[in-house]
């Protein structure tokens, strides 16, 4: 199976996008249009973000996804495009790209980030989830001898901690402006943790 035949399929099979208040609340401090939601998937978090800002438009890998997305807001604009592509011929560009756990679905994760410095004007944000490998969940799994637990997504090919993360974007074309972490189960989601306990990490830079 290609590479993009496992997204189709993927596509084809429906998850639910990051949904956290604190993941919410930061992207409105941070964000300005026009904003691409980069990986927007069904387009449910590409309509929340056209509900606060006035210039946005969503991508993605999968044709499928994208379908779904033009039917759930047809008055959005979308294209197909893979920002994990070398090369990668950038048409239009935005002051914020907001990709909401993409990275670790990712191969080549610096030709991820060029493209993204790319995409973005001057100052531009960046602002990126992804799941945390090192969280409370994950490290009481491994002390009774079970596996880690990555969302049940076979798809994830790159797992991050918040240092592994903040160095990661400290290589390419941006200044780190914060790095937070986030919980959305109903056990940890209202209890207060240090970030490198937190289910997922939230991660804000700027284009240099």
């Amino acid at each position: 199976m290609s590479f993009f035949d496992f997204y189709e399929d993927y596509a084809k099979k429906g998850f639910v996008q990051v949904n956290s208040k604190k993941v919410n609340k930061i992207a409105l401090k941070f964000l300005k249009s026009p904003v691409l939601d980069l990986g927007c998937y069904y387009g449910h978090k590409t309509k929340w973000l056209a509900e606060h800002f006035d210039k946005v438009d969503g991508c993605d890998i999968s044709k499928t996804a994208l379908s779904k997305a033009k039917r759930n807001n047809p008055k959005l604009n979308f294209f197909q495009c893979d920002f994990g592509e070398k090369k990668l011929e950038i048409k239009k560009k935005y002051d914020s790209i907001f990709a909401t756990e993409v990275i670790e679905h990712v191969f080549d994760t610096q030709t991820f980030l060029e493209n993204c410095s790319k995409a973005l004007n001057k100052n531009g944000i960046l602002f990126i989830t992804t799941p945390n490998v090192i969280n409370y969940s994950n490290r009481i799994r491994l002390l009774i001898g079970n596996d880690i637990f990555i969302s049940g997504d076979k798809a994830h090919i790159r797992f991050f901690n918040p240092k592994t993360i903040a160095k990661e974007i400290e290589q390419s074309d941006f200044k780190i402006e914060l790095v937070a972490g986030y919980n959305t189960r109903e056990i940890s989601k209202n209890i207060p943790m240090p970030r490198r306990l937190s289910e997922g990490i939230i991660l804000v830079a700027r284009k240099k």
